[in-house]
């Protein structure tokens, strides 16, 4: 297990109504091989891509419809994190814990594409971090000036495309001038951990002399543009903060009358607020005791339309009681003749029964009579009352209309002040701005005193260092079985290394992609013999070329005479169980075309088969297999 550095755990495109297309990598050897355009140098883009390559992928037409890319990593400290990117670009996103597609119900941490060394909010230097690799410098020219080590910087000793394994440059080296000192100096951090922070930067008198002329001339044109702003017979700078002086005391007491006004405002909103409620409750209480009054007055109606009804019954008892007993007026006949004596008791009942029932009606009539000139009573205080509160209304009203043109004439004076207090400021600020370019342009004036001669910069790894890896180089030859007695030398004038005496770069494209390979992970070997910081990886796209189909790959053309006696060898198979038996160093991805040995053992090995035979299809699914 490689605890020193990160391992790859997967890598998979995930779109809408798809199912993830990727495949997952084991510690130590990985291999990835079949037919060709199957997506295995695809591969090594997308890693790319994942660890801030700013190049898009390919647009090839089996990644279409897929959206987004994760790449899940096991980080040192056993650590599982997955990051997400789309496939259009942009930052990342990081989950904990291994996920093959983004995880919906997670919220992850953005990290930034763009490497910055003073944060760790950037993909870069988080991982940077993890590996013991982040504040270190690269002096990225002779005369000392630095930038700040990125993972960008480590990504040639990562990962080997198929064009860059069989070039003939250093494979350190990107072919470009102005990198190729930050390129040998990010070689010697990896193999001696000795970073460029001691070193100090010098400059050219020529150019020094320049820079200086060049930042008088700046300065000059500077202070000439204040001057402008300024303007002719401008006030001094004294001046100008006697005045700012006066005009904030002015302001201090246009403030205090202004928040004296509008605490006066404010109080009258206040109480007319209250009298507005109080007008109101008034109001409704008014209207509450008229309608009760008049109800009233039907009821009082009622009660004299009953009175009278009962008086009238009362008056007509009593004419019938007056006739009873008496001779009939028909006849003569005495009352003790007559056969009907007409209800004499029931009248009598009848009349005392509408004398009562008046005298009670006659009692409430008078109980509502005194509560109707209750209520009339406060009725019309209740209207007093509101015309008082309508004059305090008015009164009121009359203050705000007096008020409140003087604080808005107020406040616009205050507000012109503040302007004029602002212009004042910003004069003040040109004179201090124009103070400082007199006094900066005075130290450009100052001649610095010439500094002695010194030595050039060192750049790149020194003979012993470069010795050092060249063995481990052979080392890996030898164990590769690779023909002929192979003596490794390392050149510092190419930074590349040279068998037998002959350089790399002189070899057939074949022996140039086997020697790339034991390049880069003899990088990672000697990292982990001298426990110094290494990402822990290493992808080849294609190191064993050699054993192509010449006719079925005829892009790179006939055999060369010592890629022939090569491909006579069983180098591939050495390789193969040499790299095999390096599980604590690290992971090893190899993409190749022909199979390798069907006998190695704790190794992942993946075919892709391009639809014919076993095996899947290849990094995506075939167009017939997509789930939509």
């Amino acid at each position: 297990m490689n605890t020193k550095g990160f391992t790859l755990r997967h890598l998979a495109f995930t779109g809408p109504g798809l199912e993830p297309a990727g495949l997952h990598f084991a510690p130590g050897l990985n291999i990835v091989y079949g037919a060709s355009n199957t997506g295995k140098s695809f591969i090594c883009k997308s890693i790319d891509y994942m660890l801030g390559s700013s190049r898009p992928l390919p647009d090839i037409d089996e990644r279409r419809g897929y959206n987004g890319i994760v790449l899940g990593l096991l980080l040192p400290g056993s650590r599982e994190v997955t990051l997400y990117r789309s496939t259009l670009g942009g930052d990342y996103l990081l989950f904990e814990g291994l996920h093959e597609e983004r995880p919906g119900n997670i919220t992850g941490t953005p990290l930034h594409s763009e490497h910055d060394a003073k944060s760790n909010d950037n993909l870069s230097n988080y991982l940077l971090t993890t590996l013991g690799l982040e504040g270190k410098m690269i002096a990225r020219n002779a005369n000392g000036e630095k930038e700040s080590l990125s993972l960008r910087h480590l990504m040639r000793f990562l990962i080997v495309d198929e064009t860059a394994i069989i070039d003939e440059r250093s494979p350190i080296l990107s072919g470009q001038y102005v990198t190729d000192t930050v390129e040998r100096n990010v070689f010697r951090i990896l193999l001696t951990g000795r970073d460029d922070s001691a070193v100090v930067s010098t400059m050219k008198p020529a150019l020094r002399k320049a820079r200086v002329t060049g930042q008088i001339d700046l300065v000059d044109e500077m202070i000439a543009g204040l001057d402008e702003e300024l303007g002719e017979d401008h006030p001094t700078r004294a001046e100008l903060m006697q005045q700012t002086e006066r005009l904030g005391a002015t302001l201090a007491t246009h403030q205090h009358e202004m928040r004296s006004r509008q605490d006066q405002i404010d109080t009258l909103l206040v109480e007319r607020r209250e009298v507005f409620d109080t007008l109101n409750d008034l109001a409704a209480r008014v209207r509450e005791l008229d309608v009760t009054l008049r109800r009233f007055a039907k009821l009082d109606a009622v009660y004299v339309s009953d009175i009278a009804r009962l008086e009238a019954l009362e008056e007509g008892g009593f004419l019938l009681l007056a006739l009873a007993d008496r001779p009939c007026a028909a006849c003569g006949a005495g009352p003790e003749h007559q056969a009907y004596h007409h209800g004499a008791e029931e009248i009598a009942r009848s009349h005392q029964a509408a004398r009562a029932e008046g005298r009670k009606i006659e009692y409430e009539r008078r109980d509502l009579r005194h509560t109707m000139t209750s209520l009339g009573a406060e009725a019309a205080g209740l209207r007093r009352r509101i015309e008082e509160l309508d004059v305090s209304l008015s009164r009121i009203e009359g203050e705000l209309a007096e008020l409140r043109p003087r604080e808005a004439q107020g406040r616009a004076e205050y507000e012109r002040l503040l302007s004029v207090r602002d212009k004042l400021a910003h004069q003040i600020e040109l004179h201090r701005r124009r103070d400082r370019l007199l006094a900066r342009r005075s130290q450009l004036d100052v001649r610095p005193a010439r500094r002695p001669s010194t030595s050039r910069l060192a750049v790149g790894v020194d003979g012993g260092t470069g010795h050092e890896f060249a063995r481990i180089i052979q080392e890996l030859l030898e164990a590769w079985k690779f023909p002929g007695d192979p003596q490794v030398g390392f050149d510092l004038a190419t930074h590349d290394i040279r068998i037998n005496g002959k350089d790399r770069r002189a070899n057939g494209k074949g022996v140039r992609a086997i020697l790339h390979a034991a390049f880069k992970i003899g990088v990672l070997i000697h990292c982990r013999r001298r426990d110094l910081p290494h990402p822990g990886f290493v992808a080849l796209d294609t190191p064993l070329l050699t054993y192509r189909e010449p006719l079925k790959q005829t892009r790179h053309g006939p055999m060369a005479a010592d890629e022939l006696v090569l491909r006579a060898s069983a180098l591939n198979e050495h390789f193969y169980r040499s790299l095999a038996s390096m599980q604590g160093l690290g992971q090893i991805i190899v993409l190749e075309n022909a199979d390798p040995p069907k006998d190695l053992l704790d190794v992942e090995v993946t075919a892709f088969t391009g639809g014919e035979g076993e095996g899947r299809f290849g990094l995506f699914p075939s167009a017939d297999n997509q789930s939509h």
